[in-house]
């Protein structure tokens, strides 16, 4: 696999993991749709799959078992995500 490609893989899982805080730390509900998250960034279903099983892996997503690709950002996720953020 090239480099493009490994980077390009690394920003998708980064911007897939901010839109899940963003959208956890807005929304009314904790549970989203993958997919949905995935389609609004321009990824696709299989990306969205591969994606959250690596997240899975590192527990900073939970899936909802037998519900399509329905998940929540863990608090272990918020908090990889916000110690990127230098403090200000």
């Amino acid at each position: 696999m090239e480099d493009a490609a490994i980077r390009r893989r690394r920003e998708n899982r980064g911007r897939f993991l901010r839109r899940l805080y963003q959208e956890s730390e807005e929304e009314a509900s904790e549970y989203l749709d993958g997919y949905e998250v995935a389609a609004e960034l321009g990824l696709s279903r299989q990306d969205a799959e591969r994606i959250v099983r690596y997240f899975e892996d590192h527990g900073y997503v939970r899936k909802i078992a037998n519900a399509g690709l329905t998940l929540r950002i863990t608090a272990q996720g918020i908090d990889f995500l916000e110690a990127q953020v230098p403090p200000g």
